[in-house]
């Protein structure tokens, strides 16, 4: 029930937002005059007194009204004097990094070698082992 509600909302939402509502309201205009007139007359009968423009009803007249108060041309209501706003700014120039070059430690570097503890030796042979080997 919630889901059908929120999805109607949307619809007739999108629909008054795109202007396509105006088309609604005069498809159901018609609709309602065109039953109406089916019931006394034919359906020939009945389809040409509903689209007859000498013969509106106050639904029609109402969407004529609105019609009429649209602006025709929105585009035109933004001022010229409008001042765009650069979302990125445009450098001219080139962005060149300076170039740091770095001071090599000497003192540190012998510092770090002399700390290191001496190789290990590696034990004696022995009498088979040099015999075989």
């Amino acid at each position: 029930m919630r889901r059908s509600f929120s999805i109607t909302g949307l619809v007739i939402a999108w629909l008054c937002a795109n202007g396509a509502f105006l088309d609604v309201v005069q498809v159901f205009a018609w609709g309602r005059m065109f039953f109406g007139n089916a019931r006394t007359m034919s359906i020939a009968e009945a389809a040409v007194q509903t689209f007859d423009p000498g013969k509106p009803c106050p639904i029609c007249l109402a969407v004529r009204r609105a019609r009429e108060a649209e602006p025709r041309n929105q585009s035109a209501a933004v001022p010229t004097s409008v001042v765009k706003t650069l979302l990125a700014p445009v450098q001219n120039e080139p962005f060149i990094l300076p170039l740091i070059r770095p001071e090599w430690p000497d003192a540190n570097l012998v510092m770090m070698v002399s700390w290191l503890p001496p190789l290990p030796v590696p034990p004696p042979r022995t009498l088979i082992a040099s015999l075989f080997g």
